[in-house]
């Protein structure tokens, strides 16, 4: 994790040093560090919710083309 996301940067910029619950995973008192958008709100998310919804859309693609040359 780069310094930009841990200590005393995290202090200045965002209270409770950037500690809440996370909207995707529900997991409380995790550094909510990366600026997502969800539903139309941009809200903070952790790290590990950063890697889900990202594997997720991974997936997702590779469903897709799996699935498109079985149509053609």
């Amino acid at each position: 994790m780069g310094k930009t996301h841990r200590g005393s940067n995290l202090r200045e910029e965002k209270t409770k040093s950037g500690r809440g619950t996370c909207p995707i995973t529900k997991r409380s008192g995790v550094k909510l560090l990366y600026e997502h958008e969800v539903d139309g709100k941009k809200v903070m998310i952790s790290k590990s919710a950063k890697a889900t919804l990202a594997n997720a859309k991974r997936r997702q693609v590779k469903k897709e083309r799996q699935s498109a040359p079985a149509e053609a």
